[in-house]
């Protein structure tokens, strides 16, 4: 569990972790050089190892670093923001035994549950857009998410573990490397944890825009590329492709040529259309109103992600321009 300033919801998740089913279970709690009462927590639990770094490394540093000292051959990689169920540990071994005929079968994921403590839109839409995305991928997913992660040891420190040089987007980059030698991770949806984290408009951007800008840093091979691109569900790239051709028309029409404002109604709709699923899982949970809510902050969140691709596609071409010639 790597842990960085977390002590207002680490408490809550050993608790839940340590209410399961532990036998043959140690607990690692790997403290990110954390500035609060994160470390002191971690000790409070005698069932918890406390191991802490001297300098913030991020999750993937932290998580390698759990990998290094862990004893076991399966490793179970939890945020310290996630409450587990009560069966949770015993769920994800019998899903691996289900799987145990198949050589892919690399692991197991669970997903967030739709239900959280916090009642504001943003954290609720952020919570509910990411339950959605383990709602509509196939049970044995290309993909990979850390919050829940349970893998078989060899295979992750085959792929060289996670990849500490990215502080964002370092499960998508191992998801890439696993998901193009063929391995897949069986989501168990009966693990649903319950995600703490408090989101703000701002935050969700932020947070989105250090996610590309780390994602415009990978570099790919081309058989992870090809995996990327086949993997990748064609609504998620038609979402991410509208918006700002969308925003541009409507700007066009309204200071030059009126004709092309009539444009942006329509590419609303098919953004609408490519969405309908989404907005489905959101007015059943929580409504029409937070549906039609959710829905346009999508809208904003992929105009948001258009935009920082840009800016990262930018800063890439000036480092080529500038690097000097040999």
């Amino acid at each position: 569990m790597p842990a960085f300033n977390a002590a207002g919801t680490l408490p809550a998740a050993l608790d839940a972790l340590l209410a399961n089913e532990m036998d043959h279970v140690e607990v690692l709690v790997v403290d990110d050089a954390s500035t609060d009462e994160t470390p002191a927590v971690a000790r409070t639990s005698g069932r918890v190892k406390l191991i802490r770094l001297e300098r913030r490394g991020g999750p993937a540093a932290a998580r390698n670093r759990g990998t290094a000292e862990a004893r076991h051959p399966w490793l179970l990689f939890l945020d310290a923001d996630v409450l587990l169920p009560r069966n949770a540990v015993e769920w994800m071994r019998d899903s691996l035994d289900l799987y145990s005929h198949r050589s892919d079968v690399a692991g197991v994921l669970g997903c967030y549950a739709e239900e959280i403590p916090h009642r504001d839109f943003p954290t609720n839409f952020k919570n509910l857009s990411t339950a959605y995305l383990y709602h509509i991928t196939d049970t044995l997913s290309p993909f990979l998410h850390t919050p829940i992660f349970l893998v078989r040891r060899e295979v992750l420190e085959d792929a060289g573990g996670f990849d500490a040089t990215l502080r964002r987007a370092e499960d998508f980059r191992l998801g890439l490397a696993l998901g193009s030698r063929g391995y897949r991770f069986v989501i168990d949806r009966r693990v649903r944890g319950v995600h703490l984290k408090r989101y703000s408009v701002a935050g969700i951007l932020r947070e989105d825009w250090g996610r590309i800008r780390s994602l415009s840093q990978i570099e790919l091979t081309p058989e992870e590329r090809r995996f990327s691109w086949r993997a990748h569900r064609f609504g998620r790239l038609l979402s991410l492709a509208l918006p700002g051709p969308t925003l541009f028309l409507l700007v066009l029409g309204l200071l030059w040529d009126s004709r092309a404002a009539w444009m942006a109604p329509a590419m609303l709709a098919l953004f609408g259309a490519a969405n309908l699923g989404f907005f489905r899982f959101v007015r059943r949970r929580r409504g029409w109103l937070e549906a039609f809510g959710s829905l346009g902050m999508l809208w904003l969140e992929m105009l948001w992600a258009e935009l920082a691709l840009a800016a990262s596609v930018l800063r890439g071409r000036r480092r080529k321009v500038s690097a000097p010639r040999s």
